[in-house]
């Protein structure tokens, strides 16, 4: 006769979602101490730590309780059924594949930590909006992928055992009441309390709503939530950046703006009327219209990962620039430029469209035209207008959008290697002296010719997996330069560096042949990085992320172009969003541009300012984030390599400066919204 008492297989479910619950809480400290370990810093003392694992115990709790909920729902037909030794072990199963993928999550977001240098964000879903396979490749050959497999399988049996045993010496002690009424009260409290757990709160909103700031220092908040959750915000970030709607405001109210008006006021404008609005966002360029056979070409180059930190272990020893050394000079180069947003795509559609909404020009919006393109301007003006990609126009559906945004010509690989067979690369594109050779050549065409062309150019050879095959002119490299900081896989960094600065290299070559003949005093030429390398450096964040949203940036005028009265302030601070305004103030006067940033060419008399993703903003202050409620970080010294890693309140000044800031967003944004919402409608 059965013992009341003992539990039964009914009674062992309850025991295994606890246990899963526990797992969870031990996975997230772990994972949280692993990113600590690796990327505190050494003047990060213990304990800042405290209060890490403290607050990211809540939210361990709530991922654990929420799969505990699932697991337990999962079970419950089988049990209603009968089916109870089944259920349990339909639970045991589910609690090792729950907590495997838990651990699986947090290794991959250590390793994207360490290349990105933040949690998951939007940008991890590029894997399935790039060539999957090219990131699949590149994954497998910079990753310890078999390592980390076989520690995955370990971790799992591991797992299994300590579960299985665990769950079995919980069903020997576990006591059970005898009369029925207690069973079901016991379980109903159960379940009050995974529900209450997986909420996380019994205030108006759930945990997981709330603001994770434990600290001044924002690499400690990033700590707090684990990668579950962290994915969870990614998606969700992703869904109301891809999802316009139907509401144009969404996005101004985001921004903590209550309507059109009180944006406009922030920005600075006298009122909110829609026209007058639309009025500021495109400002007309002084002065007559040229004509087109006076006008120059002008050519926008967007560098793969040409961040500008390792310039500074430039030198006969390591040489990064090559060709491009000799060019510098020629041209203005710009030593606080940062970059608007932290992948190419993002600052693809920031630069071209002046868009924080990232992906804009994705599925049904591929075929939309959007008012605030680059291209226009030119376009209208007479301009032949065409994009220049080392890889395949496929990638994020580039080839269909940038048509439908005044582009008369997508030129790919494919383009590049019918008029050059010989060109080769990598899986994600030719390797860059195709491309500048298809454009110098497409240049010199079109000017004797008779036309004028923007070029926008998109280079792809320095990036994962950073592979050289192809002849080239060789440069002295010495990883040794970049210090402790520099990746401790030697081999991997002189890649690094060898395809730094093979660009650098292929990009002096192209402005030399420009320079060196008459066509070359005719056609005005900007570059930027889009973001930087990356994973060559290991940042202590957050004093040292100006060096990661830094990025190189130049520009060359020709003398019969330059302005008069300006020059261009080289030390102030500027970003992506100067780029366009800057080319068509020079080069078409009298024209209307969408007004993301300010002519570089004019002084900064405020020591200018720049946006990274849409969350920092850069003064000549320091770093300010977050935006709706900002945190002053200053500058430690007149350099402006760091920032001091504890924020301080900001001056009423100050505070005022990033409303404008975020005025002049929400308006933009708005605006882009509406042309969405206007059309589909």
């Amino acid at each position: 006769m059965n013992d009341p008492s003992r539990p039964t297989p009914t009674n062992a479910i309850a025991p295994r979602l606890w246990l899963l619950v526990a797992g969870v809480v031990v996975l997230g400290a772990i994972a949280r101490l692993g990113l600590w370990w690796a990327y505190a810093g050494e003047e990060r003392g213990l304990a800042m730590l405290w209060p890490v694992l403290g607050t990211g115990l809540r939210y361990d709790l709530v991922v654990g309780a929420t799969a505990a909920c699932l697991v337990g729902l999962v079970c419950a037909p089988l049990w209603l059924l009968g089916q109870r030794r089944r259920a349990v072990r339909l639970a045991q199963i589910l609690l090792v594949a729950l907590l495997l993928l838990f651990a699986l999550a947090a290794s991959c977001e250590h390793f994207y930590y360490a290349f990105y240098k933040t949690r998951f964000d939007p940008i991890v879903f590029g894997l399935f909006e790039d060539d999957t396979g090219a990131v699949l490749e590149t994954i497998w050959n910079d990753y310890p992928v078999v390592r980390g497999g076989l520690g995955l399988v370990v971790a799992g049996l591991g797992i299994a055992w300590l579960t299985r045993h665990a769950g079995q010496w919980l069903e020997q002690h576990w006591r059970w009441p005898h009369r029925r009424w207690l069973q079901v009260s016991v379980v109903v409290v159960q379940c009050l309390l995974l529900v209450l757990l997986a909420r996380g709160s019994v205030g108006t909103f759930p945990l997981i709503r709330r603001d994770v700031t434990v600290s001044t220092d924002p690499f400690v908040n990033t700590l707090v939530l684990n990668a579950p959750l962290t994915l969870y915000r990614a998606a969700r970030v992703r869904g109301k950046e891809t999802d316009i709607g139907s509401d144009p405001l969404v996005g101004l109210r985001r921004q903590g703006f209550t309507d059109l008006r009180d944006a406009a006021l922030a920005a600075g404008l006298p009122s909110g009327d829609p026209a007058q609005v639309r009025a500021a966002l495109f400002p007309q360029v002084p002065g007559a219209p040229r004509a087109l056979a006076q006008s120059p070409h002008v050519v926008l180059g967007l560098l793969e990962s040409f961040g500008q930190d390792l310039l500074r272990v430039d030198g006969p020893g390591n040489d990064m620039l090559g060709r491009l050394r000799g060019e510098l000079e020629h041209g203005f180069q710009f030593e606080n430029f940062i970059a608007t947003q932290n992948g190419t795509h993002p600052v693809l559609e920031s630069l071209l469209l002046g868009s924080a909404i990232s992906p804009l020009t994705r599925g049904r919006n591929a075929s939309l035209t959007f008012d605030t393109s680059a291209a226009l301007p030119f376009k209208r003006s007479g301009y032949r207008t065409v994009f220049i990609y080392g890889g395949g126009s496929d990638w994020r559906e580039i080839g269909t959008a940038f048509r439908h945004q005044g582009f008369d010509n997508v030129y790919d690989a494919r383009d590049i290697r019918q008029r050059f067979p010989a060109a080769r690369g990598t899986e994600w594109g030719l390797y860059d002296a195709w491309l500048f050779q298809f454009a110098q050549e497409l240049l010199e065409q079109a000017d004797a010719q008779g036309e004028r062309v923007f070029m926008v150019l998109l280079t792809t050879t320095n990036h994962p997996p950073f592979a050289l095959d192809t002849p080239r002119k060789e440069y002295p490299l010495d990883p040794a330069v970049l210090g402790e900081r520099g990746l401790d896989n030697k081999a991997e960094l002189r890649r690094m560096l060898a395809t730094y600065q093979y660009q650098a290299d292929q990009f002096g070559a192209f402005l030399q042949a420009l320079r060196e003949q008459p066509l070359g005093e005719r056609t005005l030429v900007a570059a930027a990085g889009d973001h930087n390398l990356r994973s060559h450096y290991s940042y202590d964040l957050p004093s040292q992320q100006p060096d990661v949203d830094r990025v190189f940036a130049w520009l060359r005028v020709p003398p019969a172009f330059i302005p008069l009265d300006n020059a261009p302030d080289t030390a102030a601070l500027a970003g992506h969003a100067d780029l366009v305004p800057t080319l068509v103030s020079l080069a078409l006067p009298g024209e209307r541009y969408f007004a993301t940033g300010r002519n570089l060419w004019h002084g900064a008399g405020d020591g200018g300012v720049a946006l990274a993703q849409y969350q920092r903003l850069y003064t000549r202050e320091g770093m300010l984030l977050p935006l709706d409620a900002p945190l002053l970080h200053a500058w430690e010294d007149a350099t402006r390599a760091e920032v001091r890693a504890l924020g301080q309140p900001a001056s009423l000044a100050t505070r005022q400066q990033v409303r404008r800031v975020t005025g002049w967003m929400a308006l933009r944004d708005w605006h882009l919204r509406e042309q969405v919402v206007s059309r589909r409608h």
